[in-house]
């Protein structure tokens, strides 16, 4: 039922927020422990427009979102341009948020952070 799916999601983005706090330039924007969050997981690479994050990890076949998500004011607010954000639901898995983590340290070497 739904507990499952909480905890499974729950798996996920603990997973991603320790993966990605891992990185060298990368900012979790909100809370940082999964129990303070819901699945998705915004972030941001320092000194790399969100959009340059987002085609690399196109190119590594990971599927994330990048830009203001609705939220210009909250982005000036926090006094960044866009942020990545990865979604988790019930269909992901731990391999995915691998993928993701590898792709955002790709973004780092390609650009040289």
């Amino acid at each position: 039922g739904m507990p499952a799916v909480q905890a499974h999601e729950q798996t996920l983005v603990a997973a991603a927020l320790a993966g990605l706090a891992e990185v060298p330039g990368v900012r979790i924007i909100g809370p940082q422990t999964v129990e303070r969050r819901s699945s998705p997981v915004s972030f941001v690479l320092d000194g790399v427009h969100a959009h340059d994050v987002g085609q690399v990890l196109d190119d590594a076949g990971v599927a994330v979102r990048v830009g203001h998500h609705c939220a210009a004011p909250l982005h000036r607010r926090f006094g960044i341009s866009a942020t990545a954000r990865a979604s988790f639901a019930v269909y992901n898995t731990l391999d995915e948020v691998d993928r993701l983590v590898a792709g955002v340290k790709r973004a780092v070497e390609f650009f040289g952070r």
